[in-house]
């Protein structure tokens, strides 16, 4: 499986870059006041093989990801609030199992391997709270300056 870019208004392809974010034909007369145009969107080429592993939907190779467990948390199916609720099934992902206890670390963790990937060593961002935390931990663990 292989990845690109792909434009969201005339389909043009390229190959992903860190610098890359907006179509250099269609966002040449972007307007400050409008909506982007010309979004640069992930695209798969190739299919997905029926015992495909997660790693292969990402559009980042496995090497490039910090040694911190995130992800495969506990996937759990509450009896008293399914009863409660009357849904016929109903699961909880417990995702305050990951390492900064965080949805948010399923993200920080692509960026961080996205960065490592293209040589970045210095991550920034603005956060309020938990997206902030979740990048410092995830860093920390792959060597990167957070701020």
């Amino acid at each position: 499986m292989d990845f690109n870019y792909r434009c969201s208004i005339c389909s043009t392809t390229y190959e992903i870059t860190p610098v890359l974010t907006v179509c250099p034909d269609c966002s040449r007369s972007q307007q400050t006041d409008q909506p982007l145009t010309g979004i640069l969107e992930v695209e798969l080429r190739g299919t997905i093989d029926r015992s495909y592993s997660i790693s292969e939907l990402l559009p980042i190779e496995p090497d490039y990801f910090p040694a911190i467990p995130v992800g495969n948390t506990p996937l759990w199916e509450p009896e008293n609030l399914r009863k409660s609720t009357g849904f016929r099934r109903l699961y909880i992902k417990d995702d305050g199992s990951n390492p900064t206890a965080s949805f948010k670390d399923r993200a920080s963790y692509l960026v961080s391997a996205a960065a490592r990937k293209f040589n970045i060593e210095d991550i920034t961002l603005a956060s309020t709270g938990n997206a902030g935390s979740s990048m410092a931990g995830v860093g920390a663990a792959a060597g990167q300056r957070v701020t």
